[in-house]
């Protein structure tokens, strides 16, 4: 039983050490510099969400060890996979709100994913803007870009700095390629 539990949380683990350290990996090496005006700026999540995939982690992690530990028989597989996917999904949250970011320093992007590589264009570069709007009450938004090499970003309203963005991409693209912008 022992090893029954030692695999179920190694299938646990073992993941989420892999996307910290992929994450760590491929660390940017782009600085934000602290002046921010509509030629610079960070386009990037709001710390809320680090917040949200921290409490999901540590909430997972000790209902997990709480109950292995102190239940006389040992939890069923659906409960490990349950809250496994919750420390997934915590640390996802998590590496996306430290790693992914816009930087837009004058006519250059760069796009720091979690886990690839970043990419660089230019405002020149982009062949697809579209700018998608739901209707529900918060009329949340986001702009899928497509450029030059193929490479398709995705950038929510949610983030901090997405109107400036926004503004940006109206000003710098070619209304030919902007779409669902009025």
């Amino acid at each position: 039983m022992d090893m029954y539990i030692s695999t179920l949380l190694s299938a646990i683990f073992i993941p989420t050490f892999i996307m910290i350290i992929i994450s760590i990996l491929n660390k940017s090496k782009v600085s934000a510099e602290n002046k921010s005006n509509d030629r610079q700026f960070v386009v990037e999540l709001p710390s809320i969400v680090l917040g949200v995939g921290l409490l999901l982690d540590i909430t997972c992690i000790a209902v997990i060890i709480g109950f292995t530990i102190l239940s006389p028989t040992p939890p069923h597989v659906i409960f490990y996979v349950t809250f496994g996917l919750g420390i997934w999904i915590g640390t996802y949250l998590a590496l996306k709100t430290l790693r992914f970011k816009v930087y837009v320093q004058d006519e250059k992007v760069t796009v720091q994913n979690v886990f690839g590589r970043p990419i660089v264009f230019t405002f020149s570069e982009i062949v697809s803007a579209k700018r998608q709007v739901k209707n529900n009450n918060l009329k949340s938004e986001r702009i899928i870009i497509k450029t030059v090499s193929g490479k398709k970003i995705i950038v929510e309203s949610t983030e901090k700095s997405y109107k400036q963005f926004l503004n940006r991409i109206k000003a710098e693209v070619d209304n030919e390629f902007l779409f669902g912008f009025e």
